[in-house]
């Protein structure tokens, strides 16, 4: 009986060792889940992207040229002017009447230029018989006086012609008119203001056609090429891209930041461009093909920047340099050949050599596939 004892604890310990334990799920050894792509080359336009500025082509201030009261003032801001358009008055009614005098000035002198005249002939006549005669009816000292007489008279002939044509331009000039056509931008002054010659009146902006002010670097100057096509955007036009041909690069780079400004004359006409506007610049430079992987496959890491690539159902980590970055697409420069298949989804989770499970993409994901194979 004392034996059977043992063997009983021994049955009991069996028995206890045959409790359920849980069993492995296997769920540590799953494979990543990832979708691929093969590489594919992709035609790439390459352009140079900036900030700028529309500008009008040309802002002037209108000053007086005479001094006056100003009899009227025919304009406001944003009207659009032409070299015909009356801008403002001043006291013309007083520089007709310094024309009108300037001409009777002008009809005196004559006159008495011409009474000069005769008086000096005359002696002239009278020293020439005189000589005849071995008699002196006029004096050498007589006839330089007469002589002067003459001649001043002539000078103030002179003298009057100018002033009456002094006093036409200061008659023509107290009507006073824009010398290009544009829109009136500031208005100066106000009518029954006292100005001086040099005053100015209005600010005028030339806006046809407007300019288009950018910088860019020194290696983007380069690749630039006077007269090719300029795209630009502004803010008041939401998703349309209006058109300028560039007409100037700077020969001279900007002492600081060593950038290049360049201007461009706007093509398009539209109520949306206005002066003072910001804009954004793109100006193609080129196109070539290129391989291209969607931005999402790229992870930055402290080796740079590295894309999964798939080694049959290994995972292989490469460093790639980057070029271009478009419509959701990067161009791999370096570190990448053709039809190379790429991780796009599932990389973050990688490591080097892991082995893979390749799923097909979501629809959307697919057509991003399509479209950088095409």
């Amino acid at each position: 009986m004392k034996r059977a004892l043992p063997a009983l604890v021994l049955a009991l310990l069996a028995a206890c060792g045959k409790t359920d334990q849980p069993k492995p799920s296997g769920a540590h050894l799953r494979k990543p889940r990832v979708t691929a792509a093969p590489a594919a080359l992709r035609e790439i336009e390459y352009a140079v992207e900036a900030t700028g500025t529309l500008e009008a082509s040309e802002e002037i201030s209108i000053p007086a040229t005479v001094s006056g009261v100003l009899d009227a003032v025919n304009f406001k801001e944003g009207d659009v002017v032409t070299p015909e358009t009356l801008l403002a008055e001043i006291e013309v009614e007083k520089f007709r009447l310094g024309e009108e005098r300037a001409k009777a000035d002008l009809e005196r002198a004559r006159a008495q230029a011409g009474l000069a005249e005769i008086l000096y002939t005359n002696r002239q006549k009278l020293l020439e018989e005189g000589k005849k005669a071995g008699r002196d009816f006029v004096t050498a000292e007589q006839m330089a006086t007469w002589r002067a007489d003459f001649e001043k008279a002539k000078a103030d002939v002179e003298r009057s012609k100018a002033e009456l044509e002094l006093a036409k331009r200061d008659h023509r000039n107290a009507r006073v008119r824009p010398p290009i056509r544009g829109v009136i931008h500031a208005k100066l002054v106000s009518k029954g203001e006292y100005v001086r010659a040099e005053t100015a009146l209005a600010r005028i902006l030339n806006v046809t056609p407007l300019h288009l002010r950018f910088a860019v670097t020194e290696l983007e100057a380069s690749r630039l090429v006077l007269g090719q096509d300029v795209h630009f955007s502004v803010r008041s036009a939401p998703g349309v891209s209006f058109k300028a041909k560039l007409f100037h690069l700077s020969q001279k780079a900007d002492p600081v930041t060593r950038n290049v400004e360049g201007k461009a004359e706007v093509t398009d006409k539209s109520d949306a461009l206005r002066a003072g506007f910001y804009a954004a610049v793109r100006m193609r430079t080129g196109r070539q093909e290129g391989i291209c992987v969607p931005e999402r496959a790229i992870l930055p890491t402290e080796r740079g920047f590295v894309v999964f690539t798939l080694d049959g159902a290994k995972a292989r980590s490469k460093v790639v340099k980057l070029g271009l970055r478009l419509d959701g697409l990067v161009e791999i420069v370096e570190g990448l050949s053709k039809g190379e298949r790429v991780v796009i989804d599932g990389a973050l989770t990688l490591r080097d050599g892991v082995e893979v499970e390749v799923v097909e993409p979501a629809p959307a994901d697919a057509a991003e596939k399509g479209a950088a194979g095409s």
